[in-house]
């Protein structure tokens, strides 16, 4: 259990946010320390994850300027450790959950959906149970995180940020789980 759910059990809802490291932190942000996290679960992945529903020709990222440009300055902010990957629109980088360091590589979609976010170190995530192999929950069958629910996703709202703030909880509640064996939470939900 982690501390965030041990204090809502007691009535006390804390909110979180994330680091430019990638830590989860709890308490309110400050404008410079990190980004808010959004509501969001982690809807136990697919067996389709949202493959490009558009040609690439379409991606949003090439036809709607005033966005990429919003996109690029709240990546800049608030993970500015990322960089651009060179063959298309998308980020690399590195989240320190505190408990370990994860690269991931983001990609946005063509169609405007929550970006894929695929394990670059390690690739393989999951525990040793005895002699067996147990595969982490949250993930799509291609191995890429299932940081949320489709209906989280809200393109007026969100930005590529937003989908690495959800994997540095992600990866918070991995560590966790790698450690003990349940998976702390489903996600995060707004303070009513």
């Amino acid at each position: 259990m982690s501390i965030a759910t041990l204090l809502r059990h007691v009535g006390v809802n804390v909110p979180r946010y994330v680091a430019v490291n990638g830590s989860v932190v709890l308490g309110r942000p400050t404008e410079s320390s990190g980004l808010s996290l959004t509501p969001h679960r982690f809807h136990g992945g697919s067996l389709d994850d949202g493959a490009q529903a558009t040609s690439p020709t379409d991606a949003w990222w090439d036809t709607d300027t005033e966005r990429r440009q919003r996109d690029e300055t709240v990546m800049a902010h608030y993970f500015p450790g990322f960089v651009v990957t060179p063959e298309d629109y998308g980020y690399v980088g590195i989240l320190d959950s505190g408990r370990g360091r994860f690269e991931v590589l983001v990609r946005p979609r063509a169609n405007g959906r929550c970006p894929h976010i695929t394990p670059v170190s390690p690739k393989r995530l999951g525990r040793t149970e005895g002699k067996w192999w147990r595969r982490a929950p949250h993930l799509y069958d291609s191995g890429d995180l299932c940081v949320a629910a489709p209906t989280d996703w809200n393109p007026d709202r969100d930005t590529t940020a937003t989908a690495i703030a959800w994997a540095a909880h992600w990866f918070a509640s991995y560590t966790e789980w790698r450690m003990g064996g349940a998976w702390p939470t489903e996600g995060y939900g707004a303070v009513a």
